[in-house]
């Protein structure tokens, strides 16, 4: 893993040399709370499996939604950004930039431990961090369009939905 770094921009380049972070991720963002909300994982389970997937992550945000959604409670979100642009200005073996980013939102307290349960041993948290694995080796039309993987909290259980755009 480490050193291990893919010739294109996608998202398992992890343990790329070189990159300053103290987690597999470039950039990392924590938001703050609103009273009666929290988040149901923190970032040290995140991080686990984001190593566990051998994925380094653009961005790792936690997040407080703007306000829910009539499908469910929106727990986490994987996205993968659409190549953009040329490199023909880089050297040749340049490795590139992560374009995944995992997005985690904060729940109103009341269901964080349900919701905690769907992200772990419901294994919500686990097929996020493997669907920004598998975009990397996807066909590279594929690449050309931004894509996500969400999950929800519908009546007690966990919801999936991919989406273009």
């Amino acid at each position: 893993m480490a050193g291990a770094v893919s010739d294109r921009a996608g998202c398992s380049s992890a343990g790329t040399v070189g990159r300053v972070t103290d987690g597999p991720w470039d950039s990392y963002d924590r938001g703050k709370l609103r009273a009666g909300w929290s988040y149901p994982v923190g970032r040290t389970i995140v991080e686990e499996a984001v190593r566990s997937a051998r994925v380094h992550l653009l961005s790792l945000d936690f997040s407080v939604p703007a306000g829910g959604t009539e499908a469910g409670l929106l727990l986490v979100r994987a996205a993968r950004y659409r190549d953009l642009g040329n490199t023909y200005y880089l050297a040749r073996g340049t490795p590139g930039n992560s374009r995944c980013v995992l997005h985690i939102y904060a729940v109103p307290s009341e269901v964080r431990a349900e919701a905690r349960a769907m992200l772990t041993t419901g294994g919500g948290l686990e097929r996020a961090c493997k669907w920004l694995a598998a975009t990397d080796s996807a066909d590279p039309t594929w690449h050309d369009k931004s894509r996500r993987w969400e999950a929800y909290l519908i009546d007690g259980g966990l919801r999936e939905a991919e989406a273009v755009g």
